[in-house]
């Protein structure tokens, strides 16, 4: 059964990030009230802050979208940190829904939750079979707490709370700080720099053979709606992804052209390539779309996140993870 959102108050932590973002203007393009809860507004590692502010909105529903992470650098120098501070919203979050305004939570996970080493595309039936790779796995574990704490809630208290795992995500208003950027704003980055500077030729690392998965933010946030709007099963997340799978190479290539860098791209092979494969098995997700729903191309989200970084350079560059 779809939830009607219009008029209905909807929470959205970290409202003010990428996928935050997205997910208020799509909520709002339906009709919803909404508050995105930001950072410097209430700290969410603080559950008096956060009670106080659910009591205060009344929210009708809730997306957890917040957490404290970064890039691979990031997760290497603060595994500790990550996993406590991501790990405490997490509870905060949820625990603040009980017994309140709200009927429904829906909370996002990475994909990096996912066990290492799966193969083929990555199945809601595996998600506790195994460790996440030893890159991410503060990360993954910590968003793993999200699965686990809102099944008990559901079992005691009866509130609907639901976990989505999203994929691989990029757009405007992300971060393109090298402690914070992923795989995409780096790249984005390097080659609008090498323009700028009329470099011959651009490094990447490995040998571009890996293959990912890309989700545009607008689609994202539209995507994680669409779960608050008919996802009804606490017992199991639900995987959202594009399906559309590239090669970190052909990722490289569309940048580039986008870009317009004529230069050379050349591949550092005695650097790691990492999993080999990262793709969400979205079949379950698909099942609830309504028709006319579709994911932008490739091309396309580049094309804008492209413009967006060099209108914003100094900003994005600049924007880091927030103590």
């Amino acid at each position: 059964m779809s939830i009607n959102l219009e008029g209905k108050k909807v929470l959205v932590t970290g409202g003010d990030s990428m996928v935050g973002g997205a997910i208020c203007q799509s909520l709002q393009r339906q009709g919803a009230r909404v508050d995105p809860c930001p950072h410097e507004e209430c700290d969410l590692l603080d559950r008096v802050q956060f009670h106080e502010r659910i009591w205060t909105v009344k929210p009708d529903y809730v997306i957890h979208a917040a957490g404290w992470n970064g890039g691979i650098e990031w997760n290497r120098r603060y595994p500790e940190a990550i996993y406590y501070k991501t790990s405490l919203m997490a509870l905060n979050v949820l625990k603040s829904c009980v017994n309140s305004s709200v009927e429904k939570v829906v909370s996002i996970i990475s994909s990096c939750a996912y066990p290492n080493g799966l193969i083929g595309a990555m199945k809601e039936d595996d998600f506790w079979n195994g460790l996440p790779n030893t890159s991410v796995e503060c990360h993954g574990l910590s968003k793993r707490m999200l699965d686990a704490y809102s099944r008990q809630i559901n079992r005691e208290h009866g509130l609907m709370a639901v976990c989505a795992v999203l994929t691989n995500s990029y757009g405007p208003c992300d971060s393109f700080h090298p402690d914070k950027t992923k795989v995409v704003g780096a790249l984005i980055r390097k080659f609008v720099e090498a323009k700028e500077r009329g470099d011959k030729e651009v490094v990447c690392w490995g040998t571009g053979a890996p293959l990912r998965e890309f989700m545009y933010s607008e689609d994202a946030g539209s995507a994680l709606v669409e779960v608050l709007s008919k996802y009804d099963d606490p017992t199991k997340v639900i995987n959202v992804g594009s399906g559309q799978e590239v090669s970190i190479k052909e990722l490289t290539e569309t940048i580039s052209e986008v870009v317009g860098y004529e230069g050379n791209v050349v591949w550092d092979a005695d650097k790691q390539d990492g999993q080999m494969r990262k793709l969400l098995d979205s079949s379950r997700f698909r099942d609830l779309l309504v028709e006319g729903w579709a994911n932008h191309s490739l091309k396309y989200g580049i094309g804008v996140t492209v413009e967006w970084y060099k209108q914003n350079k100094e900003y994005a560059d600049n924007k880091k993870v927030k103590a």
